[in-house]
């Protein structure tokens, strides 16, 4: 199920992040530009202040927390900080069940390439834009495997290149269009 940020933070289209997963800064910058390209209805802008932030990028490096107005969280016990993975936390206030900030969580002991990297960080900033589920297609798929220096679904469609450039598939395009455009709800696929 989709969750909405706070209206005053739809209202005005941005989420600020800040970026503590300092290893992955090329590839949280990259993400941050192509997540943008994506005309979602909501842009992505660095923050020089953390406790201001909407969005925090940190890394786990085995049992991480992040404490944020009191409530800590963790990416959980199942998070291995040596697979090429994230995990997004979003706080939620209910009610009116909106989204008040949100903790990304990264492998802190992994390899992979700056696009393998980039990958995974778009896909986690969705989650954290509000979109819980997963695609069929592009860059929401729930698993994704190497593909030369990129990441492309575990089951492709046919003729599908390695992301990036990301590729976004229609159930995300849609919830994504509801929560920050004003769109219609979704159809089930």
């Amino acid at each position: 199920m989709a969750d909405p940020w706070m209206k005053k933070v739809r209202e005005n289209g941005q989420l600020s992040v800040f970026n503590k997963a300092t290893t992955w800064s090329d590839a949280v910058n990259a993400a941050i530009t192509g997540f943008n390209a994506l005309s979602f209805g909501v842009q992505l802008v660095p923050s020089k202040d953390e406790k201001s932030a909407n969005i925090v990028v940190t890394l786990a490096n085995g049992h991480t927390e992040y404490t944020y107005q009191g409530t800590t969280v963790t990416p959980g016990n199942d998070f291995r900080p040596d697979r090429l993975h994230g995990k997004t936390r979003a706080l939620i206030e209910d009610p009116p069940k909106e989204i008040f900030f949100a903790v990304i969580f990264l492998p802190g002991k992994v390899q992979g390439t700056k696009k393998q990297r980039e990958v995974i960080v778009v896909h986690e900033f969705i989650h954290a834009s509000g979109m819980d589920e997963h695609d069929d297609t592009g860059i929401m798929v729930a698993q994704m495997k190497e593909s030369g220096d990129g990441l492309i679904e575990y089951l492709p469609d046919k003729g599908a290149k390695a992301m990036p450039p990301i590729r976004v598939g229609g159930q995300t395009s849609c919830i994504m269009t509801m929560l920050w455009a004003g769109g219609k709800a979704c159809k089930a696929t």
